[in-house]
This record gives structure tokens, sequence and C-alpha cells, in this order.
């Protein structure tokens, strides 16, 4: 029976696939072809095709053979230039048995596999053989070699296998006794060899214990890629092949990632959350899902719903009694004391990570994986995000840049309505004219000023705002057309200064003002209607918001067009109401037809294509994408700086944006690098207590907090609160974007949690009293996990509550979060999910999804 060296079966095999699929009488005109460029090919494959016809004649595949592979029968036989010593494994994808070389020309010891005969009766034949050829593009230290493979005398496949003598890893770091930090630095070999696996379009699919052998010397060795499956096959559109049909549901199921449970797409990430389990495995003693045995319904459920408990909390009391920790933790050479605070932190976030359920929210690739564990060796900070109230803040802070997007608009917003003002409007160009000059003036002056600043030694800008806004009642009665320009640029004044209360109250009063004079369908009135909605949807009425959005872009579009820049600004005001209830695919939709028509409409360089542009990147950030964000976010801000200056405020707004992308792509060192910038700009045009810059100051000091420098974090914030309440108030966002940032990425990680718990109150009851209903969700739901961590169940619920009453809870993050694992079986708990889940806009930004 022929065999072949695996570099030439490499090389024949696929060749030999094609002549089978022939008739035969193609076949042999194809064999006349192709021996005239390689005669020794088609001698291969003409020897392979013989013993093909007498295999098949012998019907070798539609009978069992004589003896069963593993049978003690086998012992002795000859295997090509191998002997059969003993078994050595046997499971379901086939039996192992050492052998020797015996036909003289060296010594050694080898592993001979042949599959089973359930597997040679399916699709499982031709897996078998693809593991062959996928051992054969592998060359790695740390992946046991293939030395051979052919086929016996009595037609049984079988691979040649570099034979391991070793345990399995989690055995061998029991018995050997390693410490955290060796068991670790070991883990490292095994994600050396997966990485070289994906790297030649190779997924394991089946890593665990028993497939990562450590020999004597501590030479870490992965076996078995019997299941394995070629990337590249994943690109065809077709129907999948038989091997991916079965195969797929080959799998142990202990070690499976939910997409192989429910027959998703098998990806990269699949094997990395079989790395996250067989290090938790590792670390803890305990698998993910908890200690056995589980039924088939218990494990699907804990592989599939539940979150696993954070490491560090499985390997002490009260999950382990006082006598089983110390058992465990002497196995790890240390005392259960030490072994919860060396897995606390960094190794409970890498294997929070690598376990999430979703693929696309695990580490983007094994090297990203292998990163951050070196980076937890060398005492560095890690890339992944903690599920904590940092990661919550983090996902906050950047829901509400929406919000920024639009600022433009306070000024963007009349200039595209104008371009559609009619002969009716033309008639008073005059006085509109002559307000407009006023609204500048004004917006200028209040640019650069603060709603406390003083002006002068007793009056503040605020003052001057509100003294101006109650004169605007009296003093321009027989102008009211005048008097509406004015009561619409004060609004956006209120509006950018974050009173949204009197800037909704102005805004409305100049679009009644008007609709009176000069109709509803005017596009004036239309401009005054959509002015009005960027003063709602901060104020958590973002379903208001989208409802008068729609109906406001149904007139917009009878009257001005479906394509005119009016409309598109209403479209665009749209598509921001939307992302703030956590429909970003459907936001992400409308920004890109809106970008699309401004660039043809009005260039490529115009501000609001530059909007639009920085929005279309925005959504694809917030839809998990940042690398593609980051291209179109980047453009709209290096096209704002030449067209407009570096100072410009788009121009400043877009770069803060790239700021958090590049924060998300781990280019931590950039991103501080361009904050600081920012603030330089902003201390140099705007001084360094405007609103902007003590917000760009307050973005810095996440930035640090995220990198754990702590101390530089902390002294920021408690600098830059202050002043953001006193310039901007309790109830801005930007005031409690700070206030979070403070609880979460100092207090939280440091420890504190009692103070932690103060800044989340205030922010909470802050929340509330300036009408900002997401961000009282978000602290309350904070406030609940910080409790469940505490393991106060009623004061959690309590939060909880709250939080879903608010109307803006997510169900999914309930069920998946960590902290809140301990109250899944609550009935009030089960309860408030329901409630959440009822609730058809829910935002999701407190958990990873």
């Amino acid at each position: 029976m022929s065999t072949l060296d695996p570099n030439r079966w490499q090389t024949v095999s696929p060749y030999l696939d094609q002549a089978l699929e022939l008739p035969e009488g193609q076949r042999t005109a194809w064999l006349a072809t192709l021996r005239e460029q390689d005669p020794s090919l088609v001698a291969d494959l003409q020897t392979f095709l013989e013993e093909h016809r007498l295999l098949a004649r012998r019907r070798f595949l539609e009978r069992s053979p004589e003896v069963v592979p593993g049978h003690p029968a086998l012992e002795g036989q000859s295997i090509g230039a191998y002997t059969l010593l003993s078994p050595i494994g046997q499971g379901g994808m086939g039996t192992v048995w050492l052998a020797r070389r015996s036909d003289g020309r060296y010594e050694r010891r080898v592993a001979v596999k042949f599959p089973s005969l359930a597997l040679l009766g399916g699709g499982g034949g031709e897996r078998f053989k693809r593991e062959g050829s996928f051992l054969g593009r592998l060359s790695h230290p740390h992946i046991a070699d293939l030395v051979d493979a052919g086929v016996s005398a009595d037609g049984q496949p079988y691979l040649v296998l570099e034979h391991v003598d070793g345990d399995p890893i989690d055995r061998y770091c029991d018995g050997v006794g390693l410490d955290v930090e060796s068991r670790v630095r070991l883990f490292l070999d095994v994600l050396a060899a997966v990485a070289h696996a994906h790297a030649n379009l190779i997924v394991h699919r089946d890593i665990k214990p028993s497939n990562v052998l450590v020999t004597t010397d501590g030479q870490v060795k992965l076996l078995d890629f019997g299941i394995a499956k070629l990337l590249e096959s994943e690109s065809s559109e077709g129907a999948g092949t038989q091997l991916t049909r079965e195969g797929g549901g080959a799998m142990t199921p202990e070690y499976a990632a939910p997409e192989q449970i429910t027959g998703g797409q098998v990806t990269t990430a699949t094997d990395v959350y079989a790395l996250g389990v067989l290090l938790y495995l590792l670390l803890t003693g305990e698998h993910p899902a908890g200690a056995g045995p589980h039924s088939a319904a218990e494990l699907v459920k804990a592989i599939v719903e539940t979150e696993p408990p954070r490491p560090s909390e499985v390997v002490g009391p009260p999950r382990l009694s006082r006598e089983a920790a110390s058992t465990n933790a002497a196995k790890r050479s240390t005392t259960s004391e030490k072994l919860q605070r060396a897995l606390r932190g960094d190794l409970d976030t890498i294997l929070a990570k690598s376990l999430k359920k979703l693929p696309r929210e695990r580490y983007a690739s094994v090297t990203a994986l292998a990163d951050d564990v070196r980076r937890y060796l060398k005492h560095e900070p890690i890339y992944a995000r903690p599920d904590t109230l940092a990661y919550r803040t983090a996902k906050f802070v950047r829901r509400n840049r929406t919000a920024v997007a639009l600022a433009s608009l306070a000024v963007l917003g009349p200039m595209a309505f104008g371009l559609a003002m009619t002969f009716q409007a033309r008639t008073i160009a005059r006085e509109r004219d002559r307000a407009e000059r006023v609204s500048e003036f004004l917006v200028d002056l209040f640019q650069v000023s603060d709603p406390g600043k003083s002006l002068g030694n007793t009056v503040t800008a605020r003052e001057v705002l509100d003294r101006g806004a109650a004169q605007l009642e009296k003093g321009l009665e027989d102008e009211p057309q005048t008097q509406a320009s004015l009561l619409q640029t004060m609004g956006n004044v209120y509006r950018h200064l974050g009173l949204y209360e009197k800037s909704e109250e102005l805004l409305e009063r100049a679009a009644v003002l008007r609709e009176r004079i000069l109709g509803k369908d005017d596009p004036l009135t239309l401009e005054s209607r959509q002015l009005e909605i960027l003063a709602i949807y901060p104020q958590g009425r973002n379903k208001e918001a989208e409802a008068r959005c729609r109906s406001l872009l149904a007139s917009a579009r009878r009257v001005l067009g479906e394509d005119h820049p009016g409309t598109l600004a209403v479209l665009n005001t749209l598509a921001v109401t939307i992302d703030n209830q956590a429909r970003p695919a459907e936001a992400l939709q409308i920004h890109r037809q809106v970008l699309e028509k401004y660039r043809r409409i009005l260039g490529p360089d115009h501000q609001q294509t530059l909007w639009s542009l920085n929005n279309v990147g925005w959504g694809l950030f917030e839809s998990g994408r940042p690398a593609e964000a980051e291209k179109l976010v980047r453009e709209a801000a290096e096209r704002s700086s030449r067209a407009r200056g570096a100072a410009y405020p788009d121009t400043l707004w877009f770069q803060q944006n790239l700021v958090d992308i590049l924060v998300e792509l781990h280019r931590s060192s950039e991103a501080e690098a361009l904050e600081r910038a920012i603030i330089e700009t902003r201390r140099r045009v705007l001084g360094p207590d405007h609103g902007d810059t003590l917000n760009a100051e307050s973005n810095l000091a996440r930035i640090l907090g995220q990198a754990k420098r702590y101390d530089e974090a902390e002294r920021i914030y408690s600098r830059v609160l202050p002043e953001l309440r006193r310039v901007r108030g309790e109830g801005h966002p930007s005031t409690l974007n700070t206030m979070y940032s403070l609880a979460s990425v100092v207090y939280w990680e440091t420890g504190r949690f009692d103070e932690a718990e103060r800044m989340l109150v205030d922010t909470y009851e802050s929340a509330r009293r300036a009408h900002q209903d997401y961000s009282a969700a978000i602290a309350s739901y904070n406030l609940a996990c910080l409790a469940a961590r505490g393991r106060d169940k009623e004061k959690a619920l309590g939060w909880l509550r709250k939080s879903v009453e608010s109307g803006l809870a997510d169900s999914d993050g309930m069920i998946q979060d960590p902290d809140l694992h301990f109250l899944q079986n609550d009935p009030e708990f089960q309860r408030l999910v329901a409630a959440a889940k009822a609730n058809p806009t829910q935002v999701t930004p407190l958990v990873q999804r």
C-alpha cells in the first residue's frame, strides 16, 4: 500500500480529489494532459487510483473491517514502516496507537491515528483526510508534527503523528504545583500554537486539556486537528460542503463556544472562546459553567446564556469551603486569599472578554489575547475593557457624543433652510438680515462665555441672557419676525449652554410666531421646529423627538423636496434620535443616505457634508467597526482643518470623536496626545474655564484613568468637576459625564466603593432634577451593580427598579451582567427583566453587546 511524505501528499491530494470526481473517460484525457506537465505527479495519481479501484471493488466503506482499530489483535501488526505496540487513546473521532519505526532506517516512537468506523461511514472520511492536509500545513514547536499518512493493506486510512509523552495541561500544572504566573506563561505557548494555525487559515475547534499535552520538560504540544476547519471555506457563497455540514456538529460540548452549540458560524473567535475556557480552568480549577456534573440542558444553558462568575470569585468562600479553597490554592503554590488577589483585576477582565457570548465581543484574534496576557505579565495596562462601571461609563460618554454631532446645526440649520426661502419670505429680507447680524453678535458673545462667568463685578452671562430673553417679549412686539429670529438665536445659545428647558421654551415661541405669520409650511417655520427638536432629545425625550422628526420630515419633503438641504437636516436629526434609542444599524443607514446626498448637492468640503461624514464614522464606531470609523472621522477632521482652520469648533469636535476611536483601537498614547492638543487649542481660543475646555480636560482624565494612571486622573477631575458645576450646572451632560468618570475610573477601580456610591447617588439626583432620564437610568443601574457586588439584594433591586422604570433599561444587559448574576433566579429580578424586555425603546450603554 502506497505512502507519501507529508509535503508530497499535500501536493498530490488536491489532484486526487479532482481525479476521483471525473468520469472514467474524462479522467483518462485529463491525466494525459497533466502528464505533459508533471509525469511524476501522474505516476503517483495512477498508483492511488488503482488502489482506490481495488478497495472500491472490495466495498471497504460498506462493511466493517475484520479487525477494529484499537482492538488488542492489532498489536504487533505493521502499518507502512511502523509496528503497532499498544492503544494509547480512543474517542469519537478515532483510535490512537503507540507505534515504532520498524524498517531499520532509524528508531522513533510515533502515534498512529485511525478514524472510527462511524467517521468512515459519513463525511468523516473526508474530514480525516483533511486533518492530514491541515497538519501538513503546520510547522510549529508547540504543534505535534505530522510524520506520515497513508492507507493500510486492508483499506484503513491512517495518520502517523509525533508521539508526545506528556500529561494534559491541567493535570501537569496541578502535578508540579505551578503558580498563577507560571500557568499564564505556559498558556502563552498554547496561544502561539493556535495563532500559527490561524495564520494558516485553520481553526482547531476542539481545544481542551486532553488536546494540549505538556511533556516532562515543560514543552507544550497541541494535538488533534480532527475537526479542524479551513477558514477559507467560509468565503464560498454557495451551500456548505459535506465536510462543513457534518463537521460543524463535531465538538466536545464542555469546551464548545456558544456559536458551536447554536449552529452559528465557526471562526477564529471560536478558538478564542475555548482558550478562555482552558485558561479559566487552569487558573481556578473549575469550568466556567461551574462544578459538574451537568445535564445536557444545564450545560447548553450555561454556555449559551449564563455569564460565568469572575475567576477571582470562584476560588474562595462563599463559593468554596475554606478547606476546599485552601486545597485548590495549594495546587497553585499559594493561599486562597493570595489566589483571589492574583486573579482579581486584569485576569478577571481578560477571561471575561475571552468568554463573551457573542463572537464579535471577544478578542479580535488569538494574537490580541496573547498581547494582553503578555501585558499582564509585564504589569502593563491591558487593552481589554473590564465590564465594570468604568466600561459602562465609557459607553455612556460614547453614546452622548452623538448629541455633539448636531452642535453645528445651530448655525448650519438656518443656512440649509435659508436656501429654501420663498417669495413671501424675501419680502422681509431686510428685517431678517438685521436680526441675523444681531444673532451673529450674540452667538460670538456667548460662544466664548459661560452661564456662570461674571461680566463685571456682579453680573453673570446667564443673567444677561435671561434679561435679554425677557426684553424680547416687550421690546419687539411690533416686529414679530425679528422677534422670532432673536428668540430662535437665544434659544440656541441656551441649548449650547445645556439649559435645554429654557432653550425649548424660546425655540417653541419662535416657531409659534413664525407659524402665525408665515404659515406652518414656510421654510423658516420648519427651521424653527427642527431646532426645537434639538432641545428636546437631550432631555431624554427621544421617542417624542423621533415622532416630531418624522412629522416634520413629511412636511419638509412636501415643501422643499426630497434632496433639499433643509430636508436632509431633518433627516440627520431623525437619525440621531434613532441612534439614541439603541438602533444603530437603522441610524447608520440614514446617515449614509444623507452623506451621499450632501456630497452630491453641497460638495465634499461643505461643513454640513463633513458633519455627515463624521456621523457615518461614528455610526460605524458604535457598530463595532472602529478601524473603518477612524478613516471617516479623521477625513472629516482633516478636511475641516484645511477649509476652516485647526481651531474651528467643528474641527475640534471631529478630533474629539477621533480620540475616542483611538482609545477603542488601543492607541492610547496617540489618543492622549491628540486630547492634549485639543485642550491647548480650546484654552487659547475659548479660555481655560470655558465649558468646552473643561470637558476636554475631563476626557483626558478618563483616558489617564483607563490607563491606570489614577493619581493623575483624580487630580484633573478634582479641579474640573467644581468648575463644570459652576459653569454648566449640575444637570449638564458634561458635568454628569465627569461625575460618572470620577466614580468609575478612579473610585471604583481603586476600591473606594463608598466614594463611588456617593458620587453615583449625586449623579442620579442631579440627572433627575435636570430631567436627564437617560443619565439617571445609567446612574441607577450602576448603583444596582455596586449594591450587587456587595451582595445587598434589596438595595440592588431597588436601584434596578428605578432604571427599569425610566424605560431605558436593557433586558439583555441585565441578564448578561456578571454583577447581577446572583439575582438571576429572584422573582423580582425576573419581573424587572420582563418589564425591560417589553419596552420597545431600550438603549444599551450598560454592557458590551
